[in-house]
């Protein structure tokens, strides 16, 4: 079950569970959980059919905050927020290995995967092959903590194309824990893989700061 995060006249944050689908489908997802709590917002113009004002998707094992506009102009707005990179998104994750910087950018070009439907690439040479049309994607990193065997990190993304921390992070050598497209090492230990969507920075619709945080609830496991 879902908690809201957020809400005001414009838009409603909520902190998705992981493990469940974000948009509807086959599977249990947060849409129609929302749509049921909140018909109206099933009425708002958005990107697709059946989502009605859902602004950002997470995967299913992703958990944490999933954006929904109230209206179809506070989803033009929101939606050009996003487009023009002022919305900003925090995750944690936790990654295999142990990483001696601090901080880094990692901006590959992301596409989809050749052959695996399920995937996408990131292009760190030219001689990658992949489907489709490459999209930018920046990924900001700081180190939070060093585990015996893995490392915890604070992530920053503005424009979320799909997979794209895991993909990132996977390419520049240190994927995320228990991810099971992506990280080539098992972990039994762990349900669903390490990433969370813990924050969001933006300006509203009526022009006010907005910083919303949420607990990560799979970081009081580790240590």
């Amino acid at each position: 079950m879902y908690k809201i995060a957020y809400e005001d006249e414009s838009i409603i944050i909520v902190d998705k569970p992981q493990d469940i689908a974000t948009t509807p489908g086959k599977k249990e997802n947060l849409c129609e959980e929302i749509f049921n709590d909140f018909p109206s917002l099933m009425n708002v113009k958005g990107y697709k059919k059946k989502e009605g004002g859902l602004l950002n998707r997470l995967d299913n094992e992703t958990g944490g905050m999933v954006l929904f506009a109230k209206s179809n102009d506070s989803f033009k707005y929101y939606s050009d927020q996003m487009k023009n990179h002022k919305i900003i998104k925090k995750y944690i994750a936790v990654v295999d290995g142990i990483i001696q910087s601090e901080s880094g950018i990692i901006d590959y070009h992301i596409a989809h995967h050749k052959k695996n439907k399920k995937k996408m690439t990131a292009l760190l040479n030219n001689k990658i092959k992949y489907r489709g049309r490459p999209q930018e994607a920046v990924t900001k990193w700081k180190l939070l903590k060093r585990l015996k065997d893995k490392s915890i990190l604070d992530i920053e993304i503005t424009e979320g194309r799909r997979h794209q921390i895991r993909v990132h992070l996977s390419a520049a050598g240190y994927p995320i824990t228990a991810d099971k497209l992506y990280n080539k090492n098992k972990d039994n230990k762990q349900k669903y893989h390490l990433l969370y969507s813990y924050g969001v920075i933006l300006n509203n619709y009526f022009n006010e700061k907005v910083e919303v945080y949420i607990e990560v609830p799979f970081l009081k496991d580790l240590s």
